[in-house]
């Protein structure tokens, strides 16, 4: 005698999925919802309460503001302990070296140059993070200082490329030194290894 094989009775489909969490770009799927930058920024405690409006000319200082600025800033006001004095020192050594680059462009001796600029009002939630606007604001003057010193024909093109290079390396250092949480940290600043 041959066994007879039943299908499980079909589920009801008559009731309509909900699709208001359904992303509307018509792929079906549900938002990734993250907080971004700016409501992460916004969610903080802040030790200060001020504010600065920062004027950039570079395509890299607009890039940095838009995309890491916020998180540098909430993650600075979160941090503790060692995580305080490696971004800190990693500060400081920054602006120290915007500093003296700027005084080498600046024995150049040449005119400036008057470029467009935008600005924009950024929170600083910490101390740490109004020294992180000043580098900024250093790297913007480097890079206007440099444009005017390959005009004059004082330095050349790639010597520029390889400064900004190194300008914006540091810079991004310093994000990298916020992403880490507080726990992998020393109390000295040093990384503890993984």
């Amino acid at each position: 005698m041959a066994a007879v094989l039943e299908c499980p009775p079909e589920p009801d489909r008559s009731a309509k999925p909900d699709l208001s969490d359904v992303n509307a770009n018509g792929t079906g799927l549900k938002p990734i919802e993250r907080l971004t930058s700016d409501t992460r920024i916004a969610r903080i405690n802040a030790e200060t309460d001020a504010q600065t409006v920062l004027r950039y000319s570079s395509q890299f200082a607009r890039d940095y503001i838009r995309s890491d600025y916020n998180f540098c800033a909430s993650k600075i006001a979160v941090a503790r302990g060692g995580k305080v004095r490696a971004l800190e020192n990693a500060l400081r050594d920054t602006s120290d070296w915007f500093r003296k680059t700027d005084a080498w462009l600046a024995r150049h001796d040449v005119r400036t140059i008057e470029m467009p600029y935008e600005e924009i009002e950024l929170v600083i939630t910490r101390p740490l993070s109004g020294l992180l606007v000043r580098c900024l604001t250093q790297f913007d003057r480097v890079f206007v200082k440099s444009l005017a010193t390959v005009v004059m024909k004082k330095i050349s093109p790639d010597d520029r490329a390889r400064l900004l290079a190194n300008a914006e390396r540091r810079l991004k250092h310093i994000v990298q030194l916020c992403m880490p949480d507080n726990d992998q940290y020393d109390f000295d600043g040093e990384r503890r290894e993984q």
